[in-house]
């Protein structure tokens, strides 16, 4: 113990003395230090050229060695996404009527023709090949005047890659109709939709109608054909529900060189899909559609008219209505997709807002999206809800809270600014330090840009997280200004005014400085241990904010405190403190402007200390939070959830809630990848789907799967007639099996799933398979305790089947799930580092174990009291409140260690001397609870769940910490405190709790320039703790300096 003391009066009398020597320097040379801190500051400024943003969340919230990035390199290399998603969900009373198809296909419309920069959705829309050899609208083909089966040419919505029509459809054609007559082929029953039907109305048309003038001049010879006239508006029978019941019958198959001929000129169209398709987009069709053929097309329809890919439109629609037969006959949502490719040649837009991931995007398809938000959300109908979810909706609608919040954040600066104001100074015109507060604020912003500057110049980015950073430096930092001005007043009642004015500020940091450096300290270290983490989000965080409190606290006593020598030879010469050209003459101050109220509200609350039943009133209070903070502790739920990173009254919030309602089962979509792959690999593929259909027939954690693999199969059977997969697994009959299914209709849609080693080209064999995919749908998980097992599910049913050497599942939501499986660890541990941190620096200042373990149970308490009230709050544990909570560790140690320290130094009785604490430092405490509070105030009022879980966080700190602080433990002190004999011996000569007078003796370190003053009261640590002290000479020849018999701390009585 006694070790313990000579290293802590080692450790205070140098810094003094460092102290000391450094404000009689910046008093004469004030000037200098403040051109040094302002290059110092515009000199860490150069670290901006290295400034960037980042707000994708896999490079934010989860390591960087984590599967979820490694696979995601992977996947920029494969499957590169350039394609953006832009859904809407369109909800009514019953989607299912005319009224709401009418009202879906204009707003269809309007969307379809937003125009950017020349634009439209037809020229920065992703396209797609129709599946159907003969399902095409294109003018250049032989076809029916249909309403039927095919939709009509839209020249918006679809492009046409033929290039030589004259010659080569013409051959395909005639090809055709040459293998048809020698094989007796009838391919009016393969394709009833392209070929002309006996029962129907037929008339003349030309084999090429509206292909062009020219063409058709050299066409006359051309024969006429019959062409029909339909009688039905929806082909039921191509596209709806097969029979499946009975015998399969052999489909002749299209001789594989003139189905090629045909298939490489597809014409293609707008990836997009909505109930609008079965009527293919044609507005008399949708105008004249009855409720009733609504109904039907929804239940009976497996196929695209539009696009002739297979189509639940059931899944489309959402808060369903079934009668007793399990037919839809109502629903209350249906949805829109449109889908954007944005090409490889244009000019990315990478700040593209706050959210968590981002997108590629250039500035054309921003505006477009930016378009169609606007369109979708003046949608007005009664009885219609329209939300829209563009790919920019997140980023977008996440950064405009926090953008929207720097509003709140200048009032919160206005607030602090008024009461640093008030606080500084006293109310009057000579003494008004208002200026003086300007330079303590303006010291504050210098000191985040230092600290951004050198975090940036470190590599560190700049996430949404740091959008809370200046109330925390605002709140925190501008405490070392309080007790600088405070250690002012101090002397200046105990010092004569014919001390220098460099003398004076020297003893003012003297003791200030100490002060200061002990909070900083503990505050520097809660928040640097956050840079022990795995998330480099946190650890960005954490390093930029310990940097920005280290700046504050070098700005305070540097950049602060020469102004303050500056301040002072104003008021000495008269100058006012709003108009400083204007000079006072013999100016008095009213007599209401010395009142201390903070030292009147003390006074009366420590009578309460001599009291036991308040005393056990309290202990009974302290334990009640304790146990409704341990009930909360143990149901809080662990949830990373990027949705509430929204704004709840946003509209992507909205949507969000929409979907959640109408659609209880769409989770997320996931995709399993492959490496390379070949005809061996296909056993372990066989094993694998297997598994993931099992998983789908006894409804665990996914709803189904669209696998490639399983469609194949299918082809294999009913067109190429293998009696399994087996047959064709082999070097020479799956590359081309595999070929001849992606040019299929069947197979058409899967093309995108796979990378080559070559070209693929139909007629010819597949090339050798670099990579793939098929996608899964999960169910929608409630939290961790459910998504965490269904991951872990799937990702062992991959690596168990080894189907690659590279094989495994992605989804974006991964990045969040991963932070669930790592977010408690990482709290507890850093919460762990933390209060070792903090027992160390406390055990090392205030040298005693006792008061220690009473300063680390406070903390404690305080911390299993916010946690288990955040649960009651509604928060859960992610990953903005785990980094407030680390943060809160080293706030709310400030309340603790203060009473322990003061109550270690005070002489008397266990009362005795918790009453003394208070009453030297209860009305510091509060007062730096106070002014953190009123800095984070106004995020009460926020729309941004970062700065709502900031306030929520810190105003429970505020709360119990100033509890623990000033309440239960100079109770508890008052009870088990430390005592020794010595402080009952002058217990006995002391006037606590009866004069307001008490005096502090520290040992000084005397070299040269410093005044030798034995028994010096340590004024940093009185201006801190709100002494007023009335005489600093205390005569005590026998006390030793440095390593002397008493401790440093005394609290010494002189009549």
């Amino acid at each position: 113990m006694r070790f313990l003391e000579k290293i802590s009066h080692f450790i205070i009398g140098g810094l003094e003395d460092i102290f000391y020597r450094w404000g009689k320097f910046l008093a004469l040379h004030p000037y200098p230090i403040v051109l040094v801190s302002l290059a110092l500051t515009a000199l860490s400024g150069i670290g901006f050229i290295r400034f960037r943003q980042e707000h994708q969340a896999n490079l934010l919230w989860i390591p960087a060695e984590s599967p979820y990035n490694l696979n995601q390199d992977w996947l920029d290399v494969h499957y590169k996404k350039n394609r953006r998603d832009q859904l809407i969900i369109f909800s009514a009373e019953n989607v299912l009527t005319p009224e709401s198809l009418i009202q879906m296909y204009e707003l269809q419309k309007a969307i379809n023709q937003i125009e950017v920069n020349g634009k439209t959705f037809k020229d920065i829309c992703t396209r797609v090949p129709i599946a159907n050899l003969f399902h095409t609208d294109d003018k250049r083909r032989r076809r029916r005047e249909t309403l039927v089966t095919e939709p009509i040419f839209d020249p918006t919505l679809s492009s046409d890659p033929i290039l030589d029509p004259t010659l080569s459809i013409e051959s395909a054609l005639e090809d055709l109709e040459e293998t048809a007559v020698k094989n007796e082929t009838n391919y009016a029953e393969i394709w009833p939709d392209y070929y002309n039907s006996e029962e129907e109305e037929v008339e003349e048309a030309n084999f090429w109608p509206d292909y062009d003038a020219d063409y058709s001049n050299e066409r006359e010879d051309v024969e006429l054909v019959q062409v029909i006239k339909p009688k039905v508006r929806i082909n039921y029978e191509l596209y709806g529900k097969k029979n499946n019941t009975g015998p399969k019958k052999s489909i002749k198959q299209l001789p594989r060189d003139i189905k090629c001929g045909i298939v490489t000129r597809l014409p293609e169209k707008c990836l997009q899909s909505s109930l609008l398709e079965i009527w293919r987009y044609k507005e008399d069709l949708i105008y004249s559609a009855t409720q009733q053929e609504i109904i039907d097309a929804v239940n009976l329809l497996e196929t695209s008219p539009w696009f002739s890919f297979r189509m639940n439109y059931t899944s489309q629609l959402g808060g369903i209505v079934r009668n007793s037969t399990g037919h839809i006959i109502a629903a209350k949502g249906a949805q829109m997709y449109w889908n954007i490719a944005v090409p490889d040649d244009v000019e990315l837009v990478h700040s593209q807002g706050s959210g968590v991931e981002l997108e590629l995007a250039d500035a054309t398809t921003l505006a477009w999206e930016e378009q169609m938000i606007q369109i979708t959300l003046n949608i007005s109908h009664p009885g219609v809800k329209v939300f829209p979810n563009a790919a920019k909706s997140f980023a977008d609608v996440s950064a405009d809270a926090i953008f929207f919040d720097a509003i709140k954040m200048a009032i919160g600066y206005l607030l602090m600014f008024t009461y640093t104001v008030l606080i500084l100074g006293k109310l009057n015109t000579l003494e008004l330090k208002f200026y003086l507060a300007i330079t303590g604020i303006v010291s504050v912003g210098m000191g985040l840009i230092i600290a951004v500057g050198l975090s940036s110049a470190m590599g560190y980015p700049y996430t949404p997280m740091h959008s809370a950073l200046p109330f925390l430096c605002l709140g925190i930092g501008i405490d070392d200004m309080f007790v600088i001005v405070q250690c002012w007043f101090n002397m200046k009642k105990e010092e004569s005014d014919t001390l220098p004015l460099h003398e004076q500020i020297g003893l003012t940091l003297r003791h200030a400085g100490v002060a200061v450096t002990i909070t900083t300290l503990t505050d520097v270290f809660a928040f640097g241990v956050g840079a022990v983490t795995r998330m480099p989000g946190l650890e960005s965080f954490c390093v930029c904010t310990a940097i920005g409190l280290a700046s504050i606290y070098i700005l305070q006593i540097s950049f602060f405190t020469a102004f303050l020598s500056l301040d002072e030879k104003r008021i000495k010469s008269g100058r006012d403190g709003l108009i400083p050209c204007f000079v006072h003459k013999n100016y008095t101050a009213p007599a209401w402007t010395n009142f201390d109220l903070s030292e009147y509200i003390v006074s009366k609350y420590e009578w309460l200390l001599n009291s036991w039943i308040y005393k056990i009133c309290i202990i009974l209070t302290s334990l009640s939070l304790l146990g409704f903070g341990i009930w909360g502790c143990v149901c809080i739920r662990q949830k990373f959830d990027p949705i509430l990173l929204l704004p709840a009254d946003s509209y992507l919030r909205s949507w969000v809630s929409m979907h959640d309602d109408l659609y209880p089962n769409n989770g997320w979509e996931a995709e399993m990848y492959t490496g390379r792959l070949n005809h061996t690999n296909m056993e372990k593929m066989e094993a694998m789907t297997n598994k993931f259909q099992d998983l789908v027939d006894n409804k665990m954690y996914i709803t189904g799967t669209n696998s490639w693999w399983r469609d194949l199969k299918t082809y294999a059977r009913e067109q190429k007639n293998y009696s399994s997969w087996q047959s064709f697994a082999n070097p020479e009959e799956f590359p081309m099996i595999l070929s001849d299914f992606l040019f299929s209709e069947s197979g058409t849609t899967y093309k995108g799933n796979f990378r080559w080693d070559g070209t693929l080209e139909c007629g010819k064999p597949a090339p050798p398979i670099i990579a793939s995919r098929f996608s899964f749908s999960f169910y929608i998980f409630d939290g961790p305790e459910e998504h965490i097992p269904a991951k872990r599910m799937v990702d062992s049913i991959v690596a168990e089947a080894g189907v690659s050497e590279t094989a495994f599942t992605h989804v974006k939501i991964y990045a969040a799930w991963e932070t669930d499986e790592i977010i408690g660890y990482e709290l507890w541990r850093n919460i762990g580092l933390a209060m070792m941190c903090v027992a160390l620096v406390t055990l090392v200042l205030i040298a005693n174990i006792q008061i220690c373990l009473f300063v680390v149970t406070s903390v404690a308490l305080t911390l299993a009291d916010i946690v288990g009230f955040l649960h009651f709050w509604g928060l859960t544990i992610d990953i903005i409140s785990c980094i407030t909570i680390v943060l809160a560790v080293g706030l709310c140690v400030d309340y603790s260690v203060h009473i322990g320290h003061a109550y270690l130094v005070a002489k008397g009785t266990r009362v005795e001397k918790s009453m003394a604490s208070l009453r030297t430092i209860g009305s510091a405490v509060f007062n730096g609870g106070f002014t953190t509070f009123l800095a984070l105030v106004l995020l009460g009022f926020s729309e941004s769940q970062i700065f709502l879980t900031f306030f929520k966080v810190f105003v429970l700190t505020v709360v119990f910490g100033l509890f623990h602080g000033l309440i239960l433990l100079p109770v508890v002190l008052s009870i088990v405190g430390p005592v020794s004999k010595e402080d009952l011996m002058s217990g006995a000569s002391s006037v606590i709790g009866s004069s307001s007078e008490s005096h502090l003796s520290s040992p000084t370190s005397s070299g040269p320039g410093s005044p030798a003053r034995p028994g010096y009261a340590n004024k940093g640590f009185m201006a801190e703790n709100g002494i007023s002290v009335i005489s600093d000479s205390i005569d005590n020849p026998e006390k030793k300096r440095g390593f002397g018999k008493k401790a440093s701390w005394d609290v010494e009585s002189k009549y």
